[in-house]
């Protein structure tokens, strides 16, 4: 962008300076949305920049009114060439510092390196354009040559609002100065209006808005409107100015940026020149104490005064440091020089709740919220045109966009300017996060909002980022937590440090309340919530920074520690496991590099493989423990006991996929392996010959299962004692095998032990418990006790429906037990019912052509051929035909499944 500059005459050195300088401003917002580093070295520069051209704007103004002579042109030319020459060096700096697509990682840290080593020439550069502002603004005077009283002097004011004043259209021939003449105009005015951006026509909503403004105006002299960034807090203060100005025509109305104490005193400046208070060309007179006087003197007429974007708490009550003004109280902070009477009303806009309630004294506080859906839906439709509209998609993308006025605004551009519809921006927004992002920086070129403030919405929400990181580190950490996790719910013991005070915690949780960043429940187990758009600003935010690897493995190091792994998933955890469940699948969609990470995030795929199992979600925990072994065999021997844990879990996937050869191959080699490093007594390797165990039960190898289900039995007893649950796992299998041999009298005693030392230690409601009821239940159907039987599996699942989450395993089968019982007792409609409700369940569960799904489909079949209805059968047994691709029978459906037998 480095462009020569031929100046001829100041107008067209102000047009070069006011058309380079936008350039440049727009490449620092760029810079500033890429880098952390050069964002803050340019910081300064960044904010004093924009009112330079603000100023600049303003002097072509008088210049088109006639208002400066040649002489005065002659000395603001060199002060001018001077801010063009530092522009065009800022760019070279810009140049040197900002980020290519092109640029390799070696390139991208060169360039971050030159940001902060060439620090010195950046603050010189601001140093010189400081200079030349203040001379400017301050020390510039115009010249004219009277012909009545000679060379006169006249103080150059540029922050009248010239476009709201009569300019004259040519040279008076007064003996009084152009400059004081335009000053007797602008006395003479009845009020003055300091409104910096017109009255918006197409202003939508926000009636209850206004009118509960003008009713806390009744009872305290401040009123802020506080709320989320981009929310229309400073659209609602503009349309009051408007109101204000309707209903008192007389009265003063200023308006002045409240966001740093550069644009805080030029707004004093401003005022106290366009109100020409007595002093007001004095360089010596301190303007913050010189308004707040005027202001507050009886004989000052009505006044409305809006502070916008008042968002930084110790700005307002810390200690103040000097930048334009050079006599100021420095005892004073910038909120005690707020007026204070009751002829005056301030209006505050902030992002920060506390600074508003501070400000107010909290009585005037009104929080803004989001738009309707109707006003939403119309504010879109104002801006843009009728060609790409689309009634059903507006009320997709309003909804998508949580309704926020900035937001909108944004969508609104960038379809108009770029040509596309309403469901092709929509559908780009859903489609990629990246494209989200990107959509969401995109800077708004919007005539009513400040030059110094963000139009972006990540932009927007960026500043109050940093604002809260430096005001409050734990809040911006914790913010930074959330934004990896569920952020639609996160329990506030996930944020919450182990060694953290309540006190710490809740004061940073506050802080994010106050920016209306998130939302806090109450109650026994209250959750954080953030909305999509914030979370993801937060992830632009994290990656300006470098810091988004960081808190995404951070995230996975709480979600590895807190989730319960292999041996520790007991019945009372499972409230724990499905609120950590969300966020663990989040997490486990992310990218990790290092060893340490991938380790972790193999061994939280193990844990939650298990409860995916419990949960008869069998493809995607078979998913989990593949890929866990697949990181795990990368990075660490063949017989390490992580390895093997891998395979053992991806075993018992598959035993519950219904693929036993596979199962049964990949326990045998966890055995193996675990029985030379661990030993044959170690738990695991009694776990792995368990679970192959059940394996050969499933396959119908009741010898080979009954020599290893004695050796485990006897393994646990050795190792656990009677009365742990493992053993009684064990005790439970030897009870199924000689329910399967037919032995029901030792099937009956070992089935009555389990269950009542079950009932005992677990509890009634237990799912191992309940497991227990149901084969106990199986068992007395098979001895003829019909009545007992469905007793006992009425009992279980009124557990089962209590006790687990959806329609699992467990469930289809004691419904499927219960239908067996009715055909017994000749019920046939009543089993049918039962059976269609079975074929639902796993077919959404598991799917039309898994094994079970089939099996059921044939039950049904013949159920409905008992009761006379041979078509619904052929039907039925047609239909497995095709999903079974033509197999005369299913072998994939193991014994269990089909004797009605749970477990564990």
């Amino acid at each position: 962008m480095a462009e020569a500059f031929a100046v001829i005459g100041l107008a067209s050195a102000l047009l070069q300076l006011l058309d380079f300088g936008g350039k440049v401003i727009k490449r620092l917002r760029v810079l500033e949305d890429q880098t952390t580093a050069g964002a803050a070295c340019f910081r300064g520069v960044r904010t004093r920049f924009p009112l330079m051209l603000d100023l600049v704007k303003k002097i072509m103004l008088q210049m088109e009114a006639g208002l400066v002579s040649e002489n005065s042109k002659a000395v603001m030319y060199p002060v001018v060439q001077n801010c063009l020459s530092q522009a065009q060096e800022l760019d070279n700096l810009i140049n040197k510092t900002l980020p290519q697509r092109s640029d390799n990682t070696w390139v991208r840290g060169k360039k971050a390196v030159y940001s902060v080593l060439s620090e010195p020439e950046i603050e010189r550069v601001d140093a010189e354009l400081k200079s030349s502002f203040e001379l400017l603004i301050q020390a510039g005077t115009f010249q004219r040559l009277d012909p009545a009283e000679g060379l006169k002097s006249m103080t150059f004011a540029p922050s009248f609002t010239l476009s709201q004043l009569p300019l004259p259209q040519k040279q008076s021939q007064s003996t009084q100065s152009p400059w004081e003449e335009l000053e007797k105009q602008t006395s003479t005015q009845s009020a003055i209006l300091m409104v910096p951006f017109p009255r918006d026509a197409n202003f939508l909503g926000r009636q209850d808005v206004l009118e509960l403004i003008s009713e806390k105006f009744e009872k305290t002299h401040a009123v802020t409107l506080f709320g989320l960034g981009g929310i229309g807090k400073s659209q609602i203060a503009i349309e009051y100015c408007y109101v204000f100005r309707d209903e008192n025509p007389s009265a003063q109305i200023f308006w002045l940026y409240g966001a740093d104490p550069l644009h805080f005193e030029q707004g004093y400046q401003d005022i106290a020149r366009r109100a020409r208070i007595p002093g007001w060309d004095d360089q010596k007179t301190d303007k913050l104490k010189l308004v707040q006087e005027w202001l507050q003197e009886e004989n000052t007429t009505g006044w409305l005064m809006v502070v916008d974007n008042a968002d930084d708490a110790t700005m307002y009550f810390g200690t103040r440091q000097r930048d334009l003004s050079t006599n100021h109280d420095e005892s004073k902070t910038f909120a005690q020089f707020l007026p204070l009477c009751s002829h005056g009303r301030i209006l505050i806009t902030t992002r920060d709740r506390r600074v508003g309630e501070r400000l107010s004294q909290r009585l005037g506080n009104i929080e803004i919220a989001r738009l309707s859906a109707g006003h939403s839906k119309d504010l879109l439709r104002s801006k843009i045109s009728e060609e790409y509209w689309s009634e059903d998609d507006a009320l997709k993308l309003v909804e998508y966009l949580s309704s926020l006025p900035l937001a909108i605004a944004q969508a609104a551009a960038f379809i108009s300017e770029n040509s596309v519809t309403i469901s092709e921006y929509l559908e780009t927004l859903v489609n990629d996060e990246r494209d989200l992002k990107e959509l969401l920086s995109e800077h708004l070129e919007d005539s009513r909002r400040d030059w110094s403030s963000e139009n972006s919405v990540i932009r927007t929400w960026k500043l109050s980022f940093e604002q809260i990181s430096k005001e409050n580190p734990r809040a911006a950490e914790m913010l930074s937590l959330l934004s990896t996790l569920d952020y639609h719910a996160a329990s506030r013991s996930l944020l919450r440090k182990d060694d953290e005070t309540e006190t710490g915690f809740r004061t940073a949780l506050g802080v994010l309340q106050a920016f209306s960043l998130i939302t806090a429940s109450r109650g026994p187990n209250p959750v954080v919530k953030a909305h999509r758009l914030v979370a993801i600003s937060i992830h632009k935010w994290l990656e300006l920074r470098g810091t988004l690897d960081y808190w995404q493995s951070q995230a996975l190091s709480i979600l590895e520690e807190r989730f319960p792994g292999p041996g520790q998933q007991h019945f009372r955890e499972i409230t724990n496991m499905l609120a950590l469940k969300p966020h663990a699948d989040i997490v486990l969609g992310y990218q990790f590099n290092t060893t340490d990470d991938m380790l972790k995030c193999a061994r939280l795929l193990i844990s939650t493989a298990l409860f995916d199992l419990s949960s008869a979600k069998y493809q995607r925990s078979f998913e989990s423990c593949e890929r866990s072994l697949t990181i795990r065999e990368s990075l660490l021997p063949s017989d390490h006991a992580e390895v093997l844990e891998s395979v053992q879990t991806l075993g018992e996937a598959l035993l519950h996929r219904g693929t036993f050869t596979g199962a049964k191959t990949l326990l045998q080699r966890a055995i193996v392996g675990r029985e030379k490093s661990l030993g044959p007594l170690h738990v695991a390797t009694l776990e792995s010959l368990s679970d192959l165990t059940i394996t050969l039960l499933e396959l119908n190898e009741l010898s080979a299962a009954e020599s290893t289900g004695r050796k485990v039995l006897e393994g646990r007893q050795q190792v656990l004692g009677y009365d742990h649950p493992d053993y009684l796992v064990s005790l439970n299998i030897m009870a199924i095998l000689s329910q399967m041999k037919g032995d029901y009298h030792d099937a009956l005693e070992m089935t009555e032990k389990v269950l009542e030392e079950r009932e005992r230690l677990l509890g009634l409601e237990c799912p191992d418990t309940l497991m227990t009821l149901n084969n106990f239940a199986r068992l007395k159907f098979q001895m003829g006790d019909l009545d007992f039987a469905l007793q006992m599996i009425d009992r279980v699942l009124v557990g089962e429906q209590q006790s687990l989450a959806g329609n699992g395993y467990d469930i289809q089968v004691s419904l499927s037990n219960k239908a067996a019982i009715l055909i017994a007792q000749g019920r046939f409609l009543d089993a049918e019912s039962v059976l269609r409700d079975v074929l639902k369940m796993r077919e959404s569960a598991l799917g039309p052509s898994h094994a079970s799904t089939l099996f059921t489909m044939e039950a049904l079949a013949n159920v409905n051929e008992m009761r006379g209805g041979t078509d619904g059968a052929t039907d039925l047994r047609q239909n497995v035909a095709k999903l079974s691709n033509g197999r005369q029978w299913l072998p994939e459906v193991g014994a269990l499944l089909r004797a009605g037998l749970l477990f564990d």
